[in-house]
């Protein structure tokens, strides 16, 4: 093997042994909030570490959402969706928390990160 092959071969190794062989993915989530609230089959979001995510909001009046954990926060408007862009490196079951508009915070979902 010639010498300046040698570093490319140990970088695929080793992306093999942390990944799993598995690579990271874009994910992406259309997300609906309405009065409040996110669709029953919308309130966790499931994505693995390493993922490119993508949540795309829209929202039918003002809210500021954050994202705990990547401390993420956005502010919504009716009408204009919003997008939330990370890459999933910590692992663990994070609160999506709509914060100060409506009185107190409340959850509306969690992103869940499972390992590789």
């Amino acid at each position: 093997m010639r010498p300046c092959a040698r570093p490319m071969v140990l970088v695929v190794l080793l992306t093999v042994v942390l990944f799993g062989g598995a690579m990271a993915e874009p994910r992406v989530f259309p997300l609906r909030l309405r009065n409040g609230r996110l669709p029953e089959d919308q309130r966790v979001v499931r994505v693995r570490q390493g993922d490119e995510v993508t949540l795309t909001w829209t929202t039918d009046r003002p809210v500021t959402l954050h994202l705990h954990g990547y401390d993420i926060e956005e502010k919504l408007a009716p009408g204009v969706p919003t997008v939330m862009r990370f890459t999933a490196r910590a692992t663990g079951r994070f609160a999506i928390e709509i914060h100060g508009v409506e009185g107190p915070e409340k959850i509306v979902g969690h992103l869940e990160v499972h390992p590789r």
